[in-house]
């Protein structure tokens, strides 16, 4: 008898899922390690901001062009990482700033030609110097001091890699929020370090005996002005993520029918106000009547524009503001406020000093309102001017102005450049608002931001300390970042295309 013949199975070949198929999406390998990297570089460009502000902000030749070479070093790491996982497939994210970046390189690449031996081809009224310098000792280049120009464009340089990596990570907005909170709890343990210190540890200074502000907060800057702006800023990112988890939980679904108060969010949301009132009250401690100022005038442009975002009732929105106001007076300036309340009582006394200075950077930019006396110089072309009894007691070698500082180092047309990409970037971030685009926290909070930084300036040189420019540019750098640029699959090829979660 004959055995019956097994039946034959044909096996059936696995059907492939694509990547863009509805049933399931499958991320690249290439891509997958492209948005690993993009998260860690992130993470690195937050921890440099937070350890940039610690050795006296970096204020110092030595730490700002270290900062500067570890930029130069990550950026040249990231691109050759972003060349070997999708080569041509994804193009740089900067390709869409072109304008924005061209026009930062001007300051630079200005500093650098002031700094060369052109004088002798340009009139001579544009490279005027006073009396009581004889001609014989006028420098060859625009300007006066070449050497600190050239150190100048090396930081500016920096700054600007340092956006280029921002605009390259600040790709989702979900990453973007992340960051910003690493940064806004890196900025409250300065400021906790900064309470302790003056507080608990007898005025300790991480660097050294204390040589001015006594009994005042300044943490590991040395100047009570600009560690104010930096803990500013902290204060309004904190804002913006505490209104946005707001506005999330209160979309929430209620737990069967009944509103829960102690859920993980509503928690968080108390922690970000208690980080709140931690960095209003270091800014008190500062004694720095700008420096609380300007904050209360970002705090209040962030609250503002989110809660039209989130489409609050005017009403409520009046009630709130108020609340806060009052709430925040009462608790805040009768525990620390005094020595604030005490000097904003004596401004316009002791505003003399500063008035001369003003008189004397309007003196130098009409000397030169076209060429400047060239970047990082106006310590050694203020000494040029001053008058002999401008100050009888103390030394100033700034501009306590950034504005001021800006025109008369580089001009009236290149000076300005810093000012209009300010704005450039504010229309971006109202443009993205207005359509919805982005994440409204680190949108509000870059408004905030810039305003601080804005203000501040008027009296200060807080946004020409390297710390605070690079916690800046992080900030609005993430709110302007351009969407994700790939390049279209081609028929030729059957790799998926860029996802950068």
């Amino acid at each position: 008898m004959l055995a019956e013949p097994r039946p034959i199975h044909i096996k059936k070949p696995r059907s492939k899922v694509l990547v863009n198929s509805p049933a399931k999406a499958v991320m690249p390998k290439g891509s997958m390690r492209y948005a690993r990297m993009n998260s860690l570089t992130g993470r690195l460009l937050v921890l440099l901001v937070i350890l940039s502000a610690i050795p006296v902000a970096s204020n110092r030749p030595a730490w700002w062009l270290l900062a500067a070479f570890l930029v130069a070093l990550g950026a040249l790491g990231y691109l050759l990482r972003a060349q070997y996982l999708m080569g041509a497939r994804r193009r740089l994210q900067v390709t869409q700033m072109r304008g924005f970046i061209l026009l930062a390189l001007v300051v630079p690449f200005y500093a650098v030609l002031q700094a060369l031996p052109l004088a002798v081809f340009l009139p001579a009224g544009l490279t005027n110097l006073p009396a009581i310098v004889p001609a014989e000792l006028w420098p060859s280049s625009i300007s006066v001091a070449p050497d600190a120009s050239l150190l100048g464009a090396i930081r500016a340089m920096g700054f600007i890699l340092f956006l280029i990596l921002v605009f390259e990570i600040g790709t989702q907005p979900g990453r973007s929020r992340g960051l910003l909170m690493l940064l806004m709890l890196g900025i409250l343990l300065h400021a906790v370090f900064g309470i302790v210190a003056v507080r608990v540890l007898d005025d300790f200074a991480l660097w050294g005996t204390k040589e001015a502000y006594r009994g005042v907060l300044t943490g590991t800057f040395v100047n009570r002005n600009s560690i104010a702006t930096f803990l500013g800023f902290g204060l309004v990112l904190a804002l913006a993520l505490t209104l946005e988890r707001g506005h999330r939980a209160s979309l929430a679904e209620k737990d069967r029918g009944h509103a829960t108060l102690l859920t993980p969010q509503r928690l968080e949301i108390m922690a970000l106000w208690a980080a709140i009132l931690v960095l209003a009250l270091a800014i008190l401690l500062t004694e720095s009547r700008m420096g609380a100022f300007a904050t209360a005038v970002g705090g209040f442009v962030t609250f503002l524009v989110l809660r039209i975002r989130f489409g609050t009732s005017p009403i409520r929105i009046i009630t709130e503001a108020a609340i806060v106001l009052v709430v925040a007076g009462v608790v805040l300036l009768s525990s620390a406020g005094s020595g604030v309340t005490e000097r904003a009582l004596f401004t316009v006394l002791q505003t003399a000093d500063r008035m001369a200075i003003y008189d004397v950077a309007l003196r130098m930019i009409a000397e030169r309102p076209l060429t400047g006396f060239g970047y990082d110089t106006f310590p050694a072309a203020f000494q040029l001017y001053r008058d002999e009894g401008l100050v009888t007691h103390l030394y100033f070698d700034m501009a306590h102005n950034t504005y001021l500082t800006l025109w008369a180092e580089q001009g009236l047309l290149v000076g300005s450049v810093p000012v209009l990409l300010s704005l450039w970037a504010v229309v971006l971030i109202i443009n993205r608002l207005r359509k919805g685009e982005g994440d409204p926290a680190v949108l509000g909070g870059a408004l905030g931001v810039i305003c601080v930084a804005a203000v501040h300036s008027l009296a200060d040189f807080s946004l020409e300390i390297p710390a605070n420019v690079y916690c800046f540019v992080l900030v609005v750098g993430l709110a302007i970042a351009p969407p994700r640029n790939v390049l279209p699959e081609t028929p030729q090829s059957n790799k998926a295309s860029d996802t950068d979660k």
